[in-house]
């Protein structure tokens, strides 16, 4: 076996939800990784100590909960769930800020300060209480701008050895970048689809 050399195994130990499980192979070994992405993605309680974002705050509605996430280095962001009849959605943040300026969105009034890693996409979506069966990258954040952070969060998450989430079940809402537009065109990502939204500030 080849191992990547690029990744070492205190940095998937450190942050484990970050990683594919082909990556946790290249470098723990096949029953290493196995046992460890079941600890991950099972739900088990002693998972809970590679979590690098806490729940801070919940705000509850007769349909809908907005999660206020505190990260590692203290900054927040907002994650909202909508229950719905055949499941829940998740809007999922990529950013913390936004350099975009939406005139309909608030994440980018203060300025954007940095991307969100795999990992704290991921969580996201993991934290959640519901039966998860769509995610929308709609939160805080222009996805395709944190571009290869959230084509990876996407693999792990539909990671047959992980949470094994439908590709048809994940939209990316995005004002239309066109080289991340192009590039995202060559991804083997099946049926993910994207919405795109064209108004900001600087455009009015």
């Amino acid at each position: 076996m080849v191992k990547n050399a690029s990744v070492q195994a205190t940095d998937i130990y450190k942050d484990p939800y970050g990683y594919t499980y082909s990556e946790m192979v290249g470098v723990l070994g096949e029953v290493e990784a196995d046992k460890f992405y079941r600890e991950l993605y099972s739900g088990s309680q002693s998972s809970n100590k590679y979590k690098t974002i806490t729940i801070k705050e919940i705000f509850r509605g007769p349909d809908t909960q907005k999660y206020a996430f505190e990260l590692s280095d203290g900054y927040c962001i907002e994650t909202v769930s909508i229950k719905r009849k055949t499941g829940t959605t998740v809007c999922v943040s990529t950013m913390i800020g936004c350099p975009v300026g939406c005139i309909f969105c608030a994440s980018g009034e203060n300025g954007f300060v940095r991307n969100l890693t795999p990992s704290e996409i991921v969580q996201q979506v993991i934290l959640i209480n519901g039966r998860v069966n769509r995610i929308v990258f709609m939160g805080m954040g222009e996805p395709l701008f944190n571009y290869d952070n959230v084509i990876k969060s996407i693999h792990i998450l539909r990671d047959r050895k992980g949470l094994d989430f439908p590709t048809d079940g994940i939209t990316i809402s995005t004002t239309g970048p066109l080289p991340q537009m192009k590039k995202l065109r060559e991804e083997h990502l099946g049926s993910v689809t994207t919405n795109g939204w064209f108004l900001t500030r600087n455009s009015v």
